[in-house]
């Protein structure tokens, strides 16, 4: 029987929680790993410290971080697909205000939508993992069992972890439970503790997967705050084989892989006027291209026809990286800690040793040398291969912020604002990725967070 410490404990935590735990506990009643998902009806708040609630409380965590970044219910891709617009990894063929303010890089509203929903999702995503790791912490201690050592937690702290780096990666600005406006440091900063906890109680419970999975998480925010040691001494935890995925599945729509609807359903959204396009593997054979065997798409239909987008102007050129609606979504790699590896040593000027850890990883995909004759060219090489490399991964927009501060690099077109109706797709502007009239690279926090917060008002 608990102590009295142990019942204040409980209570105070129990007050703490919000109605986002009890609704995705309440949707998911789940069997081992399986996805499947039914509703059995809104949980009681007491129900929630019950140890059979344990596995729905981290599986419900995967599951909202999946929503956000790309479940079907947000509207067109998630949070990834966002980014995805905003810089140059796709270009707007279609008719959705949200995304055609985004590719045209003009304006990005928030009250629209696509902004709403994606700030909703990536702050519910947030708030759950962390909630679950401390509602489980409470089931332990109450049951007898080792906070310290329990995978349940590690993992809820890992998604929490990733959960903050989407939103510190996404948005412009940081609100946390309520409070007012911050740097987007402090989404950063949030993770990099529960990564670091997540690290010490994966290590305790021997659960190497999770380790790695928390050190590469780790590695991401810190190269973000410019903790380039940091960000190298994590990064070399993880090999380059590793890969930590969030779940995706086609047992309902907000679980599905939003960017293969986008990519390969939809009509909105097209490879077309993009650098990729150039980088990349034409499998339909028409148009001249590196061939880069990591991003495959099709400029034509397999009968061999062009396919026009939803705006009847611009091709719709898809891209084939999610196969399925249940594709799963890596959210940390190896390959990406060689790649911070390697910008990490041009960052000091060590041009030789960056194409070396990038060849490293070309190597590791049985792909030829590339080199570099200047600094300036080894920036050109190191941003096309994170590129590349993490095409549609949900990196690219926080990639170009902080290259952004760098004169000269991240020399990439794209196709930006759409050229009148009777206008051919030839004579739609194109800028530099960096040239955004908009201002900032990034999502604006929402009309209904500022309207329903009274610390940062409107």
């Amino acid at each position: 029987m608990p102590n009295d410490t142990t019942r204040k404990s409980t209570k105070r935590t129990r007050r703490g929680f919000g109605p986002m735990v009890a609704a995705s506990v309440g949707a998911l009643l789940l069997a081992g790993c399986d996805l499947g998902v039914f509703d059995p009806g809104t949980i009681e708040g007491d129900d929630l410290f019950d140890p059979a609630a344990i596995q729905p409380l981290v599986i419900g965590a995967e599951r909202n971080l999946g929503r956000a970044i790309s479940g079907g219910a947000a509207p067109h891709g998630g949070v990834f697909g966002a980014q995805a617009y905003l810089t140059d990894e796709i270009v707007h063929s279609g008719q959705w205000v949200g995304m055609e303010e985004w590719s045209a890089a003009v304006v990005v509203n928030d009250d629209v939508a696509e902004t709403v929903t994606r700030w909703s999702h990536a702050q519910n995503a947030r708030k759950t993992a962390e909630e679950a790791a401390d509602i489980i912490r409470v089931i332990l201690e109450n049951e007898g069992g080792n906070p310290g050592a329990s995978v349940p937690i590690a993992t809820s702290l890992a998604w929490a972890g990733f959960s903050n780096r989407l939103l510190g990666d996404s948005f412009c600005d940081a609100v946390i439970e309520g409070g007012p406006i911050e740097p987007v440091s402090a989404f950063y900063e949030r993770a990099e503790q529960q990564f670091g906890e997540a690290i010490t109680i994966a290590q305790a419970a021997n659960n190497t997967q999770l380790v790695r999975a928390a050190h590469a998480g780790r590695a991401q925010v810190r190269m973000m705050l410019g903790n380039w040691s940091g960000a190298v001494s994590d990064a070399g935890q993880v090999p380059t084989d590793f890969v930590h995925d969030v779940r995706m599945s086609d047992n309902t729509t907000v679980e599905n892989n939003g960017l293969h609807v986008a990519f390969m359903i939809e009509n909105q959204a097209s490879l077309w006027g993009t650098p990729f396009a150039a980088f990349g593997t034409d499998l339909s054979g028409v148009q001249d291209t590196d061939g880069d065997p990591r991003l495959e798409y099709r400029s034509r239909t397999p009968a061999g026809d062009v396919l026009i987008g939803g705006d009847g102007r611009r091709e719709t050129w898809r891209v084939l990286k999610y196969e399925s609606r249940n594709s799963n979504h890596p959210i940390a790699r190896g390959a990406e800690m060689r790649l911070i590896e390697a910008e990490a040593l041009l960052v000091g000027g060590d041009v030789n040793g960056a194409m070396g850890k990038i060849n490293e990883l070309r190597s590791f995909h049985g792909m030829a040398n590339v080199s570099a004759a200047s600094e300036t060219e080894a920036w050109y090489v190191l941003q096309r291969e994170r590129g590349i490399e993490l095409y549609a991964e949900g990196r690219r927009l926080s990639d170009l912020r902080r290259w952004a501060s760098t004169p000269g690099y991240a020399d990439f077109d794209v196709v930006r604002v759409e050229a009148s109706a009777d206008q051919p797709t030839t004579a739609d502007q194109v800028r530099n990725v960096l040239d955004n009239p908009m201002g900032e690279l990034c999502l604006p926090i929402s009309r209904d967070e500022r309207n329903s917060n009274p610390n940062i008002g409107n």
